[in-house]
């Protein structure tokens, strides 16, 4: 009985304000997925040394010669590398 008296008032406020669940629900899906995208992110950097050397990554630099942008690799890849420039 209180969980039909529940889903009528959870009904009931669907009803009289769909703008705002719409928004709770979208801004939740948002989070979930930042989260997801988040937590699937590998920082560890332990294997780039042994990728970098099967993979035959040369360095690339701007035109100056000055900044490491990006590594490309024989894969036909180009792989951003952040955390090289510690």
């Amino acid at each position: 009985m209180a969980l039909k008296r529940l889903g009528r008032k959870t009904w009931q406020f669907i009803r009289q304000k769909p703008l705002d669940v719409l928004l709770v629900f979208l801004f939740a899906v948002a989070i979930i997925k930042l989260a997801g995208l988040y937590f699937s992110i590998n920082a560890d950097d332990g294997n780039w040394e042994q990728f970098k050397s099967e993979h035959n990554c040369t360095l690339l630099t701007t035109g100056t010669g000055t900044r490491r942008l990006s590594w490309k690799c024989d894969d036909s890849k180009i792989y951003y590398r952040w955390r090289q420039q510690r």
